[in-house]
């Protein structure tokens, strides 16, 4: 055969001689099979086992948190009354300076000498004036307070903060 009369053929990217044959392709025929809708099974859940000291955590931490929380009310409580009672102090302390002031204007000091010495009082001479020495021995000591076992403080604060929680409650 001539080379001018020489078909090729092509079979995708490729040109191949009119000899060549490639196999066709075949694509299977199949058709996917229908399946019955099925609900899918339902799987039991395992059971979680919890931990006796996660437990125990977890109630300590709600006792914890409870006490926290009763201790803040405590403090607010006490600011509260702290400031009602700052506001009294402030108030009895006018009404002491207003008196004072009162009582200071009403003193006639020369009144005052002359029923002292209506009643025969003068003033003292120097054999009248007394000086005393008091020894070392006779004065006070005030020690510091002794030290508190830590693990006995922390135990009288939780019963003073239960005893307020429950005085509060009630």
């Amino acid at each position: 055969m001539p080379e001018e009369a020489r078909q090729y053929r092509v079979h995708g990217s490729a040109a191949v001689e009119p000899a060549y044959s490639p196999a066709p392709e075949r694509r299977p025929n199949r058709q996917p099979k229908k399946q019955p809708n099925r609900r899918p099974k339902r799987q039991a859940r395992q059971r979680m086992a919890v931990a006796p000291a996660a437990l125990l955590g977890m109630g300590l931490a709600i006792i914890m948190l409870a006490l926290v929380l009763f201790g803040y009310a405590q403090v607010y409580e006490s600011a509260s009354e702290l400031g009602e009672q700052e506001a009294l102090v402030a108030e009895l302390q006018a009404e002491n300076q207003k008196l004072q002031n009162q009582y200071d204007s009403n003193i006639d000091l020369e009144s005052i000498e002359a029923r002292a010495r209506e009643l025969g009082m003068q003033q003292p001479t120097d054999r009248q004036t007394i000086y005393l020495q008091i020894p070392a021995e006779d004065t006070a000591v005030i020690t510091a307070k002794s030290s508190v076992n830590p693990i006995q403080a922390a135990w009288s604060a939780i019963v003073e903060t239960a005893k307020g929680l429950w005085a509060y409650l009630q």
